[in-house]
């Protein structure tokens, strides 16, 4: 897998000024996410911290609401509204889905 292109989570980023998901996911998609410190819940925070920037935050954080909503709801994604624009998936995220749909 490639480098730089996990989940970063972090105890010690800015709190004061942390959103939540959703929020971070509106404000990313109308092209206000620079600098955002997100509140993943249970003590994490994210950043753009990686080479895609709010881009590769934005994937992330979508993912991470889908798992949340999968862990919670039993499977349930009706709640979920699908992305305002084309989503782009990171050539290495391509890789583990390819990976992940290959039989043994």
């Amino acid at each position: 897998m490639a480098e730089g292109n996990t989940l970063r989570a972090s105890l010690s980023l800015n709190t004061a000024q942390a959103v939540g998901v959703d929020e971070a996911i509106r404000l990313i998609e109308a092209g206000k996410g620079e600098g955002l410190c997100v509140d993943l819940g249970g003590g994490r925070f994210a950043s753009a911290d990686t080479p895609r920037g709010t881009d590769g935050l934005l994937q992330r954080l979508r993912g991470h609401k889908m798992l949340t909503a999968l862990s919670q709801d039993g499977g349930d994604l009706s709640r979920l509204k699908p992305p305002a624009t084309e989503v782009t998936v990171a050539p290495a995220v391509r890789e583990i889905l390819d990976a992940a749909t290959r039989k043994p």
